[in-house]
């Protein structure tokens, strides 16, 4: 009966194809030279730690809870290559598609979870999550099925049992994968909670809220965390840096005209749905909204990464789109149907370019031009542990599975207290055995220090930041750049000692923790 209803589908092989289409450029982004930047590095390393020093050095590190490097630690005691790692997202991004389809069939019907597939599987974002080693693909599947869950409560009108505990353990499985899990959770019980209220009764809704109040618990550790860490984001109402938000939210990266772009596509994303009934309430509660609100924390309280916390709400703008792409086709109005495909095709074409253009930065030829023409006994200076365990990963005899908590830059202020009162009762483990890597004769160090800096003749720094720079000047030493190499977004430099004199090294500081 359901397969003859989706052969009559008008559309079906056009959606198929497409669906397809997102489902082949992931396979592609895989089967490419495949490459980790700053933050998948990050992602390998504590995945490959030991379980319980994930959950501190995530504590130590991170903004994000630990739960998808809990599950990223199982993927990797199959294989550790830096394929293998990329092919659990592009899985967890698939099967995204999949439950987002089986969801709204349920709860729709087929020609909305067509539609709704088709555009997340082409949504550009959607290809940077499954080609990334990092949670987002993961938060799809958790959010997409919480979604899923309250829906039916919705319909039903009832919080039964299963679904109660099926939504408070997807609910806190998302508060507990991304640092902004709980923001996301908040709107989908906000919205599903307004509506319980016309539909069903007291009883029901408090139930509800309950489950979300526990849910909410889950969020004390994000919040917390986020609270003491520097964030990076969009910090003032700077138009076109908004733009690029939103370009790299609908349009991916590096599409033209990336100040304007975003701009023009938001009314086609979002307004469009505003204009259908079917649609309206999804678009409004679960995109629109939470823009806004995310805009107003992140310029007035803390900065966010707009376009990726932006990006955790795709799903729901392919639900909206599809109702509305739905809805249109239904109702046959020509004028509609034309935007509705337009958006689509665009969203397409925007996959294509991304694929084509877009390559992520990598450390392995840098850290193999810095083997082939360094000395046995060279120096690299990092910047900041994920550049420090990409050293390690990609240099000849460092690699191999160890803690993220075993090495780390000495730290500061209230860290530095707090590390003396851990040795002090024997618990210093949260901060390292050692400030630098021994590789055969080679050091490498996380950080840059100053005493090393003013007692050495010749070193190697990895991206070096203006902070690096200050510890060079504080070292009251002269060095010359003597060789420079490049590669993917990734600098290396080679830094000798002008003068033949060493000066006296300078007493001793702590670094950045």
């Amino acid at each position: 009966m359901e397969t003859g209803i989706i052969r009559r589908h008008p559309l079906f092989g056009l959606l198929a194809v497409l669906v397809l289409a997102g489902v082949m450029l992931r396979i592609v982004n895989v089967l490419m030279e495949p490459r980790l930047w700053a933050d998948e590095i990050f992602s390998v390393a504590l995945a490959e730690s030991p379980l319980v020093d994930i959950v501190l050095a995530t504590l130590r590190f991170d903004t994000h809870p630990p739960l998808y490097y809990l599950q990223l630690h199982g993927w990797a005691a199959i294989a550790d290559s830096d394929r293998w790692f990329i092919v659990n997202s592009t899985l967890q991004s698939i099967a995204a598609i999949a439950v987002l389809f089986l969801a709204c069939r349920k709860i729709f019907g087929v020609s909305p979870a067509l539609w709704a597939a088709a555009i997340l599987a082409l949504m550009p974002l959607q290809l940077f999550f499954a080609e990334n080693v990092r949670m987002y693909a993961m938060v799809m599947i958790l959010e997409i099925s919480l979604w899923y869950v309250l829906q039916r409560m919705e319909q039903s009108g009832r919080t039964s049992m299963p679904f109660l505990w099926a939504a408070l353990g997807l609910g806190l499985g998302l508060t507990l994968t991304h640092g902004l899990g709980f923001f996301v959770a908040f709107f989908l019980f906000l919205a599903t909670i307004l509506r319980m209220m016309k539909r069903a009764g007291r009883r029901e809704v408090i139930r509800l809220v309950v489950v979300y109040g526990v849910v909410a618990l889950g969020a004390v550790y994000p919040l917390a965390i986020g609270a003491l860490r520097q964030t990076e984001g969009l910090a003032s109402w700077d138009l076109s840096t908004i733009g690029i938000h939103l370009t790299l939210t609908f349009l991916g990266m590096e599409f033209p005209w990336p100040t304007l772009a975003g701009f023009l596509i938001l009314p086609l994303m979002l307004l469009l749905p505003m204009t259908q009934p079917a649609s309206r309430w999804t678009v409004g509660l679960l995109v629109l909204l939470p823009l806004c609100v995310l805009l107003f924390i992140s310029v007035a309280f803390k900065p966010v990464f707009i376009y990726r916390t932006l990006g955790l709400f795709l799903p729901f703008v392919a639900i909206a789109l599809g109702l509305y792409a739905d809805a249109v086709f239904r109702a046959r109005m020509p004028l509609r149907q034309s935007a509705a495909m337009a958006v689509t095709m665009l969203l397409l074409v925007a996959s294509i370019n991304y694929t084509l253009r877009f390559e992520k930065a990598g450390y392995r030829d840098l850290i193999g031009t810095w083997e082939a023409r360094s000395a046995a006994d060279s120096i690299m200076l990092t910047n900041g542990p994920s550049e420090f365990w990409a050293v390690l990963r990609y240099l000849e005899g460092g690699r191999g599975r160890s803690s993220a908590l075993a090495i780390q830059p000495p730290v500061r202020s209230h860290m530095l207290r707090l590390k003396q009162r851990l040795e002090a009762a024997g618990r210093g483990g949260l901060f390292g055995s050692s400030d630098h890597a021994a590789v055969g004769m080679r050091l490498v160090y996380p950080y840059v220090p100053v005493q090393i800096v003013a007692s050495g003749q010749s070193f190697w720094l990895l991206n070096p930041s203006a902070a690096d720079c200050r510890v060079l000047a504080l070292a009251d030493a002269e060095f010359r750049k003597v060789e420079a190499y490049s590669s993917r977004g990734q600098h290396l430099i080679r830094c000798q000692r002008s003068s033949g004199s060493l000066s006296s090294p300078p007493p001793e500081t702590h670094g950045s923790g």
